[in-house]
């Protein structure tokens, strides 16, 4: 596979779906009643990881 035809690597594929995935089950924990403190602070954190990754991402050519 070579990096400038814009297609993800098997890697680059399973981090994007694990950032996505943490984004959103804390979406969905940050609103029950039983959420742990932290909630709303680990979900910006995510946010914050998922849009660098993409950006990154989207820098180096690949298409997301």
């Amino acid at each position: 596979m070579s990096g400038d035809d814009g297609a993800l690597s098997t890697a680059d594929e399973a981090i994007l779906r694990y950032l996505r995935t943490q984004v959103d089950g804390l979406q969905d924990e940050r609103y029950r009643r039983d959420a742990r403190p932290s909630i709303t602070n680990e979900l910006q954190i995510a946010v914050r990881d998922l849009k660098k990754f993409t950006s990154d991402l989207r820098n180096k050519g690949k298409n997301i």
